[in-house]
């Protein structure tokens, strides 16, 4: 999967290319299959950098952005963000599934319980 890189305002350093390639290669612990990652950095007045980052996978479309004076801080901020909300997509079914088992638990012991009384 390609990576496609926008820089607006200001031209990009040859170094940043690759480190956004590494930055990503993070997320393969988590098994995402990404559809689509784009990058987009600008340049705004009073040199502050924006970082944004669109990304497009089986965990569906998450988007994160980073603002600072720096543009690595904000490009790291930005990939924080994507982090953790990727991290918050991957472990939301299985909170589901355990709020669903600790129900079916309570109903099984109220269920238990009724039994017992009618005895």
């Amino acid at each position: 999967m390609s990576i496609k890189i926008t820089a607006r305002g200001f031209e990009l350093p040859d170094y940043l290319e690759q480190h956004i390639k590494e930055a990503f290669f993070k997320f393969d612990k988590f098994k995402i299959a990404f559809q689509s990652k784009d990058v987009f950095m600008k340049l705004e007045e009073g040199r502050k950098f924006t970082v944004e980052i669109a990304t497009k996978s089986n965990l569906g479309k998450i988007d994160a952005t980073g603002e600072a004076n720096e543009l690595s801080d904000a490009f790291n901020e930005a990939f924080d963000r994507l982090e953790r909300q990727i991290i918050k997509h991957k472990e939301k079914p299985q909170a589901h599934l355990s709020e669903k088992a600790q129900k079916e638990k309570e109903n099984l012991i109220k269920e238990e319980d009724e039994t017992l009384a009618k005895l």
